[in-house]
């Protein structure tokens, strides 16, 4: 079914449009006032008087949503003209949108709604529409470049993106072992697999990476053997050949990947680029790289988009969530300045929320997988004395407790594992944690599919969580 380019007779003087729907309907839409449309037991109200009064932008817009409905739900569509009509909020003049919009926008919404004013905003620049400023048309195109910029509200925006922000804890753990099973099959060659741990292990730029070399990769002896201490260059200040170097120990998996990376590069010099010698070659090994690596995104349902700037969101959100200071941030992050830690900090609550309601307890920043209360025998549990609150591990643990069920409610769940991550449950601190905890792992290990294996994860990291509470307690009783 296909409509015609001009409108039919009786809509010849009104914004009245017939729309063709993705469900194959068409439908008469005003698009200057209110429409309802019915659809699946529920109405949809679509309110386009924010159009009232023209503009360039506003022009833009409706071809956009025009293009929408034969493409995109109702309810989806719905919500995107939701948050366009509050950026025209009290008839604002539609001729031009610049950042400066999206920033007030901003400030008055939750990040959660960003992805909906962000879908249309981007179909207007990938047409070529008129109407965005050239400002608000590179930050659509490359949000990482504007990283210190503004009051924080952009880089709230940027840290939130689904597809351009901090990775959720099941995204990261995804890519860590998606990377090393690539490698582990030689599907990733040495190179793309140092140059991808490098980028989890710290953050840093592609600009830095490039001013990287052999030398920078610093190897001496210590206590546990071999550790690495990175000198990265700083990537701001005057364009001069000395710009000063941040120097940092590298983490134990990073050093082991540099150490085999190094030892398979003896040819080189230590004055020699560690890898590629100039930012986009180092982006463009990076997309190389990953069309190796198979990954998964719960929260997408798809392949997890890669940019390098996603793994600099990720460790900075992160190091602010477990408590690191504006300064210890910034030095981790080779800022000069603790700025833009302002804005990861400020961000960090609202950003939170959304990525919680997509993915649950995924995200350890957000909520830890263990939400339990740690007792020491069944007199100190909620349901003293009650036998019938013990949970027992039959299946991995021959029958031992290892702790108590906090409520009296009826539980469906299958204990003792899906008690692990329950707010009513109650560990026993002297349970046998440590072979619990190897028997998950050996499930981790042999199972296939990807979802399950989550599910397993979180139980894991629930005990790893009872383990550090139990040293945290020991440590208190000393005192």
């Amino acid at each position: 079914m296909s409509l015609k380019a001009s409108k039919p007779e009786k809509f010849q003087n009104s914004r009245i449009e017939e729309v063709l729907l993705l469900d194959k309907r068409v439908v008469a839409i005003d698009f200057s006032g209110e429409t309802m449309i019915s659809s699946d037991m529920k109405d949809h109200i679509f309110d386009f008087s924010w159009a009232i009064p023209n503009g360039t932008a506003k022009e833009s817009l409706l071809t956009c949503f025009r293009k929408m409905f034969r493409t995109h739900s109702l309810t989806y569509i719905e919500s995107c003209n939701r948050y366009i009509g509050r950026l025209f909020a009290g008839g604002r003049q539609g001729e031009l949108i610049t950042l400066n919009d999206i920033q007030i926008w901003a400030d008055n919404h939750r990040p959660s709604a960003w992805p909906f004013l962000q879908a249309i905003l981007n179909r207007c620049q990938k047409l070529g529409l008129p109407g965005l400023d050239v400002e608000l048309i590179a930050f659509l195109k490359s949000p990482e470049k504007f990283e210190e910029k503004g009051k924080g509200a952009y880089f709230a925006l940027i840290v939130n993106d689904s597809k351009r922000g901090a990775f959720t804890e099941q995204e990261l753990r995804n890519i860590r072992e998606g990377v090393n099973r690539a490698y582990e099959s030689g599907d990733l060659d040495t190179y793309y697999w140092a140059l991808i741990w490098l980028l989890i292990g710290t953050g840093v730029r592609p600009v830095q990476i490039a001013r990287m070399k052999v030398k920078d990769v610093i190897i001496t002896s210590g206590p546990e053997g071999k550790e690495v201490t990175l000198a990265v260059p700083m990537a701001k200040g005057e364009k001069s050949a000395n710009q000063g170097k941040w120097k940092r120990k590298a983490p134990s998996v990073l050093s082991e990947v540099l150490i085999n990376y190094l030892n398979q590069q003896a040819n080189k010099n230590p004055e020699d680029p560690l890898f590629a010698d100039q930012s986009s070659k180092i982006a463009n090994d990076l997309k190389v790289a990953f069309q190796s690596v198979k990954t998964h995104s719960d929260r997408l349902d798809g392949p997890i988009p890669i940019y390098s700037y996603r793994f600099r969101y990720t460790l900075g959100t992160r190091a602010i969530a477990l408590g690191a200071t504006d300064h210890e941030a910034a030095r981790l992050l080779t800022h000069r300045q603790t700025v833009c830690i302002k804005h990861y900090r400020a961000s960090l609550p609202s950003v939170q929320q959304p990525l919680k309601d997509a993915i649950g307890k995924e995200m350890s920043f957000i909520g830890q997988a263990f939400q339990g209360r740690l007792v020491s025998s069944l007199e100190e549990a909620t349901r003293q004395h009650d036998s019938g609150a013990l949970i027992r591990d039959f299946a991995n643990l021959i029958g031992l407790p290892i702790g108590a069920c906090g409520t009296m409610a009826n539980c469906y769940q299958h204990a003792p594992r899906a008690c692990l991550t329950c707010r009513k449950f109650e560990p026993f601190q002297d349970a046998p944690w440590d072979e619990l905890l190897a028997v998950l792992q050996s499930d981790i290990d042999s199972e296939i599919e990807e979802r399950i294996r989550l599910i397993t994860v979180e139980q894991y990291v629930a005990v790893k969580e009872i383990l550090n509470s139990i040293k945290t307690k020991d440590k208190e009783s000393f005192k």
